[in-house]
């Protein structure tokens, strides 16, 4: 399993500004081996994917999510397609029916999650923003207005504050956070907050929403400004609140391929440089050594620092 997992290439997908929206940003098809061949997890008999811990059959929305857009992924590439889209009107349905209101928006809450000490129920910006790029597609594919009423739905949670239950949060410099994990202490996990910004950007190229271009916009300032604080010289980490290294796997296939996206969707420079700077690093054989070291001292470092602090 290993072997197959290192294997994986998560690259750049479609980058576009259409109305349209077609495949996805990034191409996250080859990761279907991940529930076909039971790495993370598995099909139950309607076709949805779960995990399971210990004992207990677990339903990841995120993991369904992600599950809908490859399939939507192989309609556009005409993979089977008629076999696709049947498994995409599945988890389509099967999300819609998750979904349940807060305020004046509509989320999907989560189970209690032991990695950021989250009690059940809380909200993720990565969930909504990955959640409307999926009913946004599910609208354009069966022209069923119900799904784009869902997409507005689930835009309004981007402005439910973390204080209030939701996952916004603008930091003393002004900037605009939609967290992953919504922690009691902002934990501000990169990769979570772009893949919300996705959701967003999404949502303005289908409605032409302006509040959705100026919250894009926001999100991307709020790159600009904080995006060093993810590097290191040898490598990148998750979030600001652990500043775990990340494995070799997702410095390949989750902080490099963003970076590039983000550049090809801004012209930026910066996310260019990022690109760069950490594939370089991952064709280090240096750094990618004092990465393994360092990804069991760091976070002993981290709990010593917390510890002589308080």
């Amino acid at each position: 399993m290993a072997g197959i997992v290192n294997e994986i290439n998560l690259g750049v997908g479609n980058i576009s500004h259409d109305t349209i929206l077609g495949c996805y940003y990034q191409d996250i098809t080859p990761g279907i081996v991940h529930v076909e061949k039971g790495i993370f997890a598995a099909l139950d008999e309607n076709g949805i994917p779960y995990t399971i811990n210990g004992a207990k059959k677990s339903y990841a929305p995120i993991i369904t999510i992600q599950y809908a857009l490859m399939q939507y992924d192989f309609i556009v590439k005409r993979v089977d397609s008629e076999k696709s889209k049947v498994t995409f009107i599945r988890c389509l349905n099967w999300l819609e029916k998750r979904c349940e209101s807060l305020a004046d928006s509509m989320v999907i809450k989560n189970e209690a999650n032991s990695q950021y000490g989250i009690p059940e129920g809380w909200v993720s910006g990565m969930i909504q923003g990955q959640l409307i790029s999926v009913f946004l597609r599910g609208y354009q594919l069966l022209g069923d207005e119900k799904y784009l009423d869902l997409a507005h739905r689930c835009f309004r949670s981007f402005y439910i504050e973390y204080e209030q239950g939701g996952f916004r949060r603008v930091d003393e410099h002004g900037c605009v956070w939609f967290e992953e994990f919504a922690t009691k202490k902002p934990s501000f996990v990169l990769n979570g907050f772009i893949y919300a910004m996705f959701g967003i950007y999404d949502y303005y190229r289908v409605t032409s929403n302006e509040d959705s271009k100026k919250l894009w916009n926001d999100c991307v300032r709020t790159l600009e400004v904080n995006l060093h604080k993810y590097d290191v010289w040898y490598w990148s980490v998750y979030d600001q609140a652990k500043k775990q290294l990340v494995s070799y796997y997702y410095q390949k296939n989750v902080h490099v391929p963003i970076m590039k996206i983000m550049f090809q969707l801004t012209g930026n420079v910066i996310f260019s440089y990022f690109a760069t700077k950490w594939e370089k690093n991952l064709n280090n054989k240096f750094h990618r050594l004092l990465t393994v070291i360092m990804y069991r001292i760091k976070p002993r470092l981290h709990k010593l620092h917390s510890f002589l602090k308080n």
